[in-house]
C-alpha cells in the first residue's frame, strides 16, 4: 500500500524490522537464497504487471518514479517534474548517468520507446489500459520528456510510479506483438538476470554500475521456488533457505512466542488482499442471482480461521479501514438458507455443479470455501491448477469462480478501469490480461471516465464511491479478507525493510539494501 496510508504510520506498526545497530556497517558481498511461493509467468516485464511478477521485476526494473517504504512519491529514473496548468502536460528531467544492464546510458527515447510500447494493443501490455488516455509522448531533449493527456487525471503521477504502468528498458530491446521472450531486456535496477530455470530457480547479479552508488550490497540473489509454505520455512530454519516470504501461519505463531531464536520476523499486515472472481461474462456466474448466493454463502470470519490460523480481518472491498478511498457499505452477513433461496431463484438445481479453481498453494482456502458452499446448498467442486494453466484459463475466460489475490491500490484509478471496466478490448475478444471477470456495465465506465479527468479529491472521491456501490451489488467479485504476510530470515540477513505491499525492492527500500553479516 502506498501514500493512502501513510496516516496509518501514526495509528500502529505495520511491519516490523530488526533493531538498528550502529555498531555494525553494511558489508558487500555474499549469496542470498530466498525461498518465494511461485515463478514468474513471463520474461516479458510488461505483461501481468501484478504480485510475484511485479515484486520480482521490481529487483531488475525501475520507473519514473516510485513510492518509498512509508508510500511517499519519490522520484526514480526522474529526478524532477512538472506539470502544466491545464494539468494536461507532465514534463520529467531523467538523472544522468543511468544506465541499462547492457551498458547503454539512459535518455528520453528510451522513455518514450517504453511507454509507447505498453500503448501499442498488439503488444497486450498490462499498462494499455492504464495509460489510455495519454495522448503522446514527447522527446525535448536527451534527457527531457514529455507526456501529453487528453484531459488532465488526477491520479496519473501515481500511475506512473512503479513498474506497472511501463518499466523503462532500452529502445527496441523487445520484439513487438509477441508474449514470449527467450531472455528478459535489460533494466536500470540494482539486479541483473542472470538465469531462469523455470518453476526452480530465477538468479539475479548485483548491477555494479547502478545510479544509487554503493548498491546493491549482494552479490548475487536467487529467487528460488518452493511451493509449499511449510516446506519452505523448514528450508529456512534448517538453513537450505537464507530467507522466504509468506512463511505458514502456523509457524508464525511459534515463532512471535519466541520459538525460534535464530530466525526474524517482518509483518505485512496488508499484503494479502483475498477475493473470489466469477466469470460474469457467462453462464452460469452471468446470473446475478447465483453470485448472491455465492455471497451469503460464505462465512469469512470462518474463512479466515480455517485457512490463516486466524490472522487477518473480513473486507467488503479492498479498501481498508485507514484508506480516505473506503466507502460505507450496506453490510451483508452470512445466511446458508437466504443462499439456498437464492439458488432455487436462479433456476440452479441440484444437478449442475459450480467450479471453484485456485493454485496448489491455496488448497487450504479452496477447501473452506468449497465446504462452505456445499453447506449453503451448492453442489461445488474444486479446480487446482498450476500457475501457468490457471493464467491461461483466465485470459480466455475459461472458467466459474477463481481465488484470487490483489495489490491495495493508492487511487481507484490504478485498478477500477483496467480490473472492471469495458473498454479492455482483450475482454471483448475473450483474451483478458487484467479484467479476469469480463465484467462490463456501461455506467460504471461514465463515472469512471468521470473521475478520471476529475483534480478536485473530494469529487473524485464521490464518484469513486459510486462506482464502488455498484461493484457491492453487482458482485463482479467478492473481497474475502486482508491477511498478513510474514517475511523470515536468518539473523545474518541485515537490512531488510518492506512497504506496505511487502514489495521485493524499491528506491528506498528492499534488497538492494540487503547484506549479509560475517
Amino acid at each position: 500500500m502506498k501514500s493512502v496510508l501513510m496516516a496509518i504510520m501514526g495509528l500502529g506498526m505495520f511491519f516490523l524490522t530488526e533493531p538498528a545497530n550502529g555498531a555494525e556497517k553494511p558489508s558487500h558481498g555474499g549469496r542470498l537464497v530466498f525461498g518465494i511461493r511461485s515463478d514468474i509467468s513471463s520474461l516479458n516485464p510488461f505483461l501481468r504487471t501484478s504480485s510475484t511478477n511485479y515484486y520480482v521485476r521490481g529487483l531488475a526494473y525501475e520507473a519514473l518514479l516510485d513510492f518509498d517504504k512509508t508510500g511517499k512519491l519519490v522520484p526514480s529514473l526522474a529526478q524532477s517534474w512538472s506539470v502544466s496548468p491545464d494539468g494536461k502536460s507532465y514534463t520529467f528531467k531523467l538523472r544522468t548517468g543511468v544506465r541499462f544492464h547492457n551498458g547503454k546510458e539512459l535518455n528520453a527515447e528510451d522513455v518514450k520507446w517504453s511507454a509507447d510500447y505498453a500503448l501499442d494493443p498488439k503488444n497486450a501490455a498490462s499498462g494499455f489500459t492504464i495509460l489510455k488516455h495519454l495522448q503522446a509522448v514527447n522527446v525535448k531533449d536527451s534527457l527531457t520528456v514529455e507526456f501529453v493527456l487528453k484531459q488532465p487525471m488526477g491520479a496519473f503521477l501515481n500511475l506512473l510510479a512503479t513498474v506497472r504502468a511501463f518499466p523503462v528498458i532500452p529502445k527496441e530491446s523487445l520484439p513487438e506483438g509477441t508474449a514470449r521472450v527467450l531472455s528478459p531486456p535489460p533494466g536500470t535496477g540494482p539486479f541483473i538476470f542472470k538465469e531462469h530455470k523455470p518453476a526452480r530457480e530465477m538468479v539475479f547479479a548485483r548491477n555494479k554500475n547502478y545510479w544509487q552508488k554503493g548498491l546493491p550490497y549482494l552479490d548475487e540473489l536467487v529467487l528460488k521456488t518452493v511451493v509449499e509454505d511449510q516446506v519452505r520455512f523448514i528450508s529456512v530454519r534448517s538453513g537450505d533457505l537464507d530467507m522466504i516470504e509468506r512463511t505458514p501461519y502456523a509457524a508464525i505463531r511459534k515463532l512471535l512466542a519466541g520459538g525460534s531464536p535464530d530466525l526474524k520476523t517482518t509483518e505485512v499486515k496488508y499484503a494479502g488482499y483475498r477475493r473470489l472472481l466469477f466469470n460474469v461474462a457467462d453462464p452460469p456466474f452471468n446470473n446475478l442471482k447465483l453470485r448472491q448466493a455465492v455471497l451469503y454463502a460464505l462465512d469469512k470470519r470462518k474463512y479466515i480461521e480455517g485457512a490463516f490460523w486466524g490472522f487477518g480481518q473480513p473486507v467488503d472491498q479492498v479498501f481498508p479501514q485507514e484508506s480516505p478511498w473506503r466507502v460505507k457499505l450496506a453490510e451483508i452477513k452470512t445466511d446458508p438458507a437466504k443462499a439456498r433461496a437464492l439458488l432455487k431463484e436462479a433456476g440452479i438445481g441440484p444437478d449442475v455443479e459450480v467450479e471453484l479453481s485456485g493454485l496448489k498453494s491455496e488448497e487450504e482456502e479452496l477447501q473452506v470455501i468449497q465446504q462452505q458452499l456445499v453447506g449453503a446448498g451448492f453442489k461445488a467442486k474444486v479446480l487446482v491448477l498450476e500457475r501457468g494453466a490457471r493464467g491461461s484459463r483466465e485470459s480466455r475466460g475459461d472458467f466459474m469462480m477463481v481465488l484470487s489475490g490483489s495489490d491495495i491500490p493508492n487511487d481507484p484509478e490504478e485498478e477500477y478501469p483496467s480490473e472492471f471496466g469495458c473498454a479492455e478490448e482483450e475482454v471483448k475478444a475473450k483474451n483478458r490480461t487484467e479484467n479476469t471477470s469480463g465484467y462490463c456495465n456501461p455506467e460504471v465506465d461514465r463515472l469512471l471516465a468521470e473521475a478520471s479527468k476529475t483534480m478536485d479529491h473530494k469529487k473524485r472521491y464521490e464518484v469513486f464511491a459510486r462506482v464502488t456501490r455498484i461493484l457491492h451489488e453487482e458482485i463482479p467479485g467478492i473481497p474475502l479478507v486482508f491477511v498478513p504476510r510474514f517475511f523470515t530470515y536468518q539473523n545474518k540477513v541485515r537490512g531488510f525493510e518492506t512497504d506496505f505491499d511487502g514489495r521485493f525492492n524499491m528506491t528506498t527500500a528492499g534488497f538492494s539494501r540487503v547484506w549479509i553479516a560475517r
